[in-house]
């Protein structure tokens, strides 16, 4: 079976950095309401508005990175399965398309 094209996932990782956008401006614009609402009166309810965007945003954050690790760990076992198909004469020093090559030796061995 022919190698296949190498897949980035582009999308996901344009969707990805959008996210990531949207949870910093989120973030930020929490703090900008934490701040104005610190320098006047500080009631509880008041609070519970930046309160939110920041947590909305720093999940935004967080959800952009999983997503992220999830393209990664799926681009790398793609690319050790293909290498795995490859016959043992054409499985050389060529690189797989991984980012650091496994070792799959034991320690001590």
């Amino acid at each position: 079976m022919p190698e296949l094209k190498q897949n980035r996932f582009t999308r996901g990782r344009v969707a990805a950095l959008l996210t990531e956008a949207t949870g910093w401006a989120l973030l930020l614009l929490g703090v900008a309401l934490a701040v104005r609402h610190l320098l006047g009166t500080v009631t509880l309810p008041g609070l519970l508005a930046p309160a939110a965007a920041i947590a909305g945003g720093l999940f935004a954050i967080l959800a952009a990175h999983v997503a992220r690790a999830v393209f990664d760990n799926a681009q790398d076992t793609r690319a050790m399965r293909l290498a795995q198909r490859k016959p043992p004469a054409a499985a050389g020093p060529t690189n797989s398309g991984l980012r650091a090559e496994p070792s799959l030796r034991r320690p001590g061995s």
